[in-house]
């Protein structure tokens, strides 16, 4: 008699099991495994938990449950799929419209934010709340901040997150000893008050540099936040010989104060900045003298020494100015999360794969959208050499790892109306030359959308693939660039006679941003659904 037993395989493994031991897999470790034989795809297709893993890591979101959620993988799933096919669908629809006193517009975690600068005032709203409740609706006023008598008082940078309940801002001030002290404070959105997560209530900065050609008023500030990490790059606004510096913090930690960086000649013009990753900071210049148009990537994973510049990307352009534009990382603080219901589920594009748009000023403008993955990934390979930063030319990693939009009709304006989020673009086009009406495009760079979008029927818009080649007045020479991406146009054209500002969007809402026609400081906004679909489950 033949005592032998058949060798234990994943073959004779219960589904229960299988799922579990999946479980611990990256997604693409799971669709492997499950692509060898009909047993495991079949426990693959029989386990919502397992599909919605894979559709998480794919679309390279992130989860923001409550401590107590009760919803099931096979609803967060559904509703991840829906969100997905709504953008893809893209027929934007109008929910709701309020004035809002102009100024910056920043958005994010369902919240609209607004810094004037010349009456120094704040506001955040909440979209999906009526304007009637409290929580929906803070205005903050530097008027109304209680100083010591006579002390000349005015805020050079606000940075709101809202997922964080946290408002700072950069405060440039005489101290008792008649030197000038740039202090940073961290309070509450919500209420005002120190923030509890906070080391300190006030952080104390480096003595912004004043050379004799440049007034202080002619300092700018950026302050930019990324969960536990700040950032505040001060430059001179005018062409004169100041070097930039900038400060790096955790502000939920007591430390010293270390992290400093200063440009050393010869100087450029700092232009903007923003944080990636965590602990990286892209910088954008602009041509001065021999020095490039560039995009400068530094390193702070130790906040106890200086920022280590890790490469500098050139550009094949001279502008007079650009910007960057990038989406807040999302880092729900304990409390909000305790605020929401056990039925809530929302998703956020996962902070290690965002798209960030470098501005360049027309007229005609143009935006590069750029995979800081992929170019983070390219700044660090190769010989690198200690004390030393990489110098990239445009050729070596422009092409691959970015894309040139540029609006469908000449026109005159300076500013392109572009917004990334995530993985996402969304573009207000003008249709005219007069710019009174215009169209907007959604454009999607995550692989595994494009290649959903490209098996559906209903798929309206265009993927492509092919390279794309840019003339402009302002380039050394033709852009030509190849991140590949899709594009969808909505049908509906926005009229308007007043000047269409701008366009922001998150996840679940896209706001258009026009001029009001009876007050040239305010602003009318349209929040708008990316489809019907998301319109009605709202």
């Amino acid at each position: 008699m033949d005592s032998t037993k058949a060798a234990p395989s994943l073959h004779t493994l219960p589904v229960e099991i299988l799922c579990y031991l999946f479980s611990f897999l990256r997604a693409s470790s799971i669709l492997s495994c499950t692509s060898t034989c009909r047993y495991l795809r079949k426990a693959l297709d029989d386990s919502s938990a397992l599909q919605y893993t894979i559709e998480l890591e794919a679309q390279k979101m992130v989860e923001v449950t409550a401590p107590d959620a009760m919803s099931s993988p096979a609803e967060r799933l559904e509703i991840l799929r829906n969100q997905m096919c709504s953008w893809q669908a893209f027929k934007p629809t109008i929910v709701n419209q309020f004035l809002q006193p102009g100024g910056e517009v920043s958005m994010s975690f369902g919240h609209l934010s607004t810094w004037d600068d010349h009456p120094q005032i704040a506001q955040i709203r909440a979209l999906d709340s009526s304007p009637s409740e409290s929580q929906s609706y803070r205005r903050w006023n530097a008027d109304s901040y209680p100083m010591t008598k006579d002390t000349p008082f005015r805020v050079h940078s606000v940075c709101m997150d809202p997922s964080q309940d946290l408002f700072a801002f950069v405060v440039i001030e005489p101290n008792h000893m008649a030197e000038i002290s740039c202090r940073i404070y961290l309070e509450t959105l919500s209420t005002s008050e120190p923030h509890p997560l906070a080391a300190s209530e006030i952080l104390i900065s480096f003595k912004p540099h004043i050379s004799a050609n440049c007034h202080i008023d002619q300092t700018k500030m950026k302050l930019k936040i990324w969960g536990d990490r700040m950032v505040l790059l001060c430059f001179c606004d005018e062409y004169s010989a100041c070097p930039a510096r900038m400060q790096i913090w955790n502000w939920q930690e007591k430390q010293d104060f270390k992290c400093i960086f200063r440009e050393k000649e010869p100087y450029g013009k700092v232009d903007d900045c923003c944080i990636v990753n965590r602990d990286h900071l892209i910088v954008s210049s602009r041509m001065t003298g021999r020095l490039p148009c560039r995009l400068s990537i530094f390193s702070f994973s130790d906040l106890g020494k200086p920022p280590v510049l890790v490469a500098e990307c050139s550009l094949p352009f001279r502008p007079e100015s650009t910007f960057l534009r990038h989406s807040q990382f999302v880092t729900i603080s304990p409390d909000i999360r305790r605020s929401m219901g056990p039925r809530d589920t929302y998703f956020y594009p996962d902070a290690k794969n965002q798209l960030i748009a470098l501005n360049v000023d027309g007229p005609p403008s143009l935006v590069i959208i750029i995979d800081t993955d992929k170019l983070l990934t390219i700044c660090q390979s190769g010989i690198h050499v200690e004390g030393q930063s990489r110098v990239l030319p445009w050729k070596e990693w422009g092409p691959n790892c970015s894309r040139c939009i540029v609006d469908p009709v000449p026109n005159s304006l300076f500013v392109l109306r572009l917004e990334v989020a995530g993985g996402r673009a969304v573009h207000a086009a003008p249709n005219d030359v007069s710019c009174t009406s215009y169209s907007l495009h959604m454009y999607d760079f995550n692989k595994y959308r494009m290649s959903r979008a490209a098996a559906s029927k209903d798929f309206r818009g265009r993927i492509i693939t092919e390279p794309s080649t840019v003339k402009h007045q302002q380039l050394d020479e033709d852009i030509v660039t190849s991140l590949p991406y899709m594009v969808v146009v909505d049908e509906e054209r926005i009229e308007t006679v007043a000047n269409m500002i701008d366009v922001t969007f998150d996840d679940e809402n896209i706001l258009i941003i026009k001029s009001s026609e009876r007050d040239e400081n305010e602003f009318v906004i349209d929040v708008a659904k990316p489809s019907p679909m998301a319109a009605r489950g709202k």
